[in-house]
């Protein structure tokens, strides 16, 4: 499986912008990253995203791995894809999703 699927190359790393999907497993050794969205939570000049309270890995709200953390990779992008406005199938994705 690839870690960022074609859909996913774009700054929301989504294939909508107002919905991020990924596997919720730190990169660094498996451990699930928390939801941290607000602004300056966690340090100073911080703009929320996720972070695993295990090591210490930060990632954007896009899944991006911040520098300096433990994590090798982003967060995984799975497979996944529409089928209707309100529905979402992991797993599976759709030729015009790529």
């Amino acid at each position: 499986m690839a870690q960022q699927p074609g859909y996913a190359r774009n700054p929301g790393r989504s294939i909508r912008p107002e919905l991020f999907v990924t596997v919720s497993l730190c990169t660094h050794l498996g451990c699930i990253p928390s939801y941290a969205p607000e602004p300056g939570s966690l340090q100073p000049g911080w703009p929320g995203g996720f972070y695993c309270p295990c090591h210490g890995s930060k990632f954007d709200l896009a899944g991006r791995v911040y520098k300096g953390s433990p994590a090798p990779t982003n967060l995984v992008i799975p497979p996944y894809s529409f089928v209707s406005q309100e529905r979402l199938v992991i797993g599976q994705e759709r030729q015009n999703d790529t």
